[in-house]
């Protein structure tokens, strides 16, 4: 039995005391002045043709990522369509290209359906 939470080893338990050596506990307070810097370091995303990369930020995002850190208020105007949506019962409608029928699904169930699509062996044409 794994002894980490829901047995990933890398999840420590509630209740587990951890010891620091004192340059982590630097690196854990740079991190928290610096989020920028936390990210480069530390965030990682999944990319479908690379796996797990490094999440490099472009400089307009490294600037919001200060902005949010220095201001605690912040506004931000932003257009549509670009990737913000973080919840996955967020609700979404589909056209499809060839028929123009249009769907209403969400977020999560949209991603299922990709994912499922991309564990089939590939053709050159995908099921609608």
């Amino acid at each position: 039995m794994s002894e980490g939470y829901l047995g990933n080893d890398r999840l420590k338990k509630v209740g587990v005391e951890l010891s620091y050596t004192e340059e982590q506990v630097k690196e854990i307070v740079k991190c928290t002045e610096d989020p920028v810097y936390f990210i480069r370091e530390y965030v990682k995303i999944v990319n479908v043709d690379h796996g797990l990369v490094p999440f490099n930020m472009w400089p307009f995002q490294e600037d919001m990522v200060r902005d949010f850190h220095t201001n605690r208020f912040s506004i931000c105007k932003m257009p549509r369509q670009v990737g913000k949506c973080l919840q996955l019962n967020t609700p979404i409608r589909l056209r499809n290209k060839k028929t123009g029928e249009i769907i209403e699904t969400t977020v999560g169930e949209f991603y299922e359906q990709q994912r499922n699509l991309s564990n089939m062996p590939s053709t050159n044409e995908r099921p609608d």
